[in-house]
């Protein structure tokens, strides 16, 4: 924000709530005038209320409502937020006509583009080319961007200045040894049972759920300091398990290391994934290995499970990922720019290049028939089918919710909440596993503190235009 004035606003975009709230507590930190500095997604206000740890319920309840409701306003000119919140805005949802006044010739900028699906992507440069026509500026941002990813956003949104490094300055930075492994993870078990024993901090990535919780059982029994995280634990156990992510021996996980987790291990285990997906978890291992020119090991497993065809539907993307990776041996950061664009050399195809183009043939109807000051009811119910998840309470935690939700200290009643997707919504709806009660939904799921929700199917999420 280098205008003299410092008067255009500034919205710091990224895909993940782990993410955001990494980014507002370093600005807040670090940043001359904290308190311009807003934060907003939708755990926004029970992440600010457990900021206030250290006052009373009430105290902390106020002071929460407070930081977040002037957010909302146009007081604070920086706001670390999802896209969502700028999406909002596109559907009508109430409040629009503010929040557009807002992005006016604001500075937007748009980290870890690649972490989003082709429908995501599709509604972001729509949205963004709306933005244009108010005069907003855009800074798109990623370490591993396909070049045809990149080459339509600058050709959409008018971009012309790129900043990136030189072959020999990315260089400096290579700090892994890639290694494709034959068989699934149960086939090289030993392997990981050897890099343990050898007080290695290892790290494994699963695609699934499942598949994590599965692995992490025949492990931990004899490795006292290690722990499981992935997306389906209560927000209790979330913050008590990534609270203590530094001092492992071993963590397992899903997605969820990929990105925002402060956490550098050894070694690394992953089963197969897209390119662009395996880097974000090689960058779990070794961050700052390039200081002292260290080079340590990532393993991808040429099998997965049988429910990543959920995760990963277009499965050529992983196994041209693996058939390139194959070939490396020390991996060169400027390699991976060359890898990730060989991989991706085709565009979207398949069903992500269906979804891509329906969004962007129907959006601009869709957003056409916006109207100042009238809320439709039906853009609002489009909008949040966005999220497909569904937010709800195991039953073994159902008097303690509600005995916090009687007390009125809904923050802490919140701590018991997890999400689900739409389909296993109604999966469990069909097994007469969900209860209604006061508003809230209880679902008659195993859950352990240390595993999460114990469910045995995947599903994949769709967006609105699908």
């Amino acid at each position: 924000n280098q205008n003299p004035g410092r008067s255009k606003r500034i919205f710091y975009l990224l895909p993940y709530t782990a993410s955001i709230n990494a980014m507002y507590k370093r600005l807040q930190r670090d940043f001359k005038y904290p308190e311009l500095i807003g934060i907003q997604h939708g755990k926004a206000i029970y992440y600010l209320y457990q900021s206030f740890e250290n006052e009373d319920y009430l105290t902390a309840t106020e002071k929460a409502k407070q930081v977040k409701n002037l957010t909302d306003k146009i007081y604070r000119s920086y706001k670390i937020a999802t896209p969502h919140q700028i999406l909002k805005s596109m559907f009508g949802i109430r409040g629009f006509e503010q929040n557009l006044a807002e992005m006016s010739n604001a500075l937007i900028i748009m980290d870890e583009i690649h972490a989003y699906d082709a429908h995501t992507t599709a509604l972001i440069l729509e949205t963004l080319k709306i933005l244009k026509g108010y005069q907003a500026n855009f800074l798109i941002m990623s370490a591993t961007l396909p070049s045809f990813l990149k080459e339509m956003f600058k050709q959409e949104l008018g971009i012309t200045t790129e900043i990136s490094f030189t072959e020999s300055e990315l260089n400096e930075f290579t700090r892994h040894r890639v290694s494709v492994l034959k068989g699934s993870i149960f086939d090289n078990l030993e392997l990981i049972q050897e890099e343990i024993d050898d007080n290695k901090k290892v790290l494994v990535v699963c695609n699934t759920v499942s598949q994590a919780q599965h692995i992490y059982e025949l492990f931990s029994q004899e490795i006292e300091n290690s722990a499981l995280i992935h997306g389906k634990f209560i927000l209790r156990d979330r913050e008590e398990i990534e609270a203590k992510l530094k001092d492992l021996n071993l963590l397992v996980g899903t997605q969820a290391i990929e990105v925002s987790l402060d956490i550098d291990y050894d070694v690394l285990f992953s089963e197969p994934a897209p390119l662009d997906a395996l880097i974000q978890r090689f960058g779990r291992v070794n961050r700052k290995g390039w200081e002292e020119s260290l080079i340590k090991p990532v393993y991808v497993f040429e099998q997965g499970s049988e429910n990543d065809k959920y995760i990963y539907k277009n499965r050529e993307l992983v196994s041209k990922s693996l058939e390139l990776l194959s070939k490396e041996n020390i991996l060169s950061e400027s390699t991976v720019q060359k890898l990730v664009d060989e991989v991706y050399s085709n565009g979207y195809q398949g069903s992500d290049l269906a979804s891509f183009e329906m969004v962007k043939e129907n959006f601009p109807k869709f957003h056409s028939k916006i109207v100042p000051f009238i809320n439709e009811r039906e853009n609002q119910e489009d909008f949040y089918k966005l999220y497909q998840s569904v937010e709800v309470v195991p039953i073994q935690y159902k008097l303690e919710y509600l005995e916090e939700i009687e007390n009125k200290r809904y923050f802490e009643a919140m701590k018991y909440v997890v999400s689900i997707s739409v389909g296993q919504y109604k999966k469990l709806i069909n097994n007469n596993q969900i209860q209604i009660d006061s508003d809230t939904i209880f679902a008659s799921i195993d859950y352990s503190s240390k595993l999460g929700l114990l469910l045995d199917s995947e599903e994949p999420l769709l967006g609105i235009f699908s």
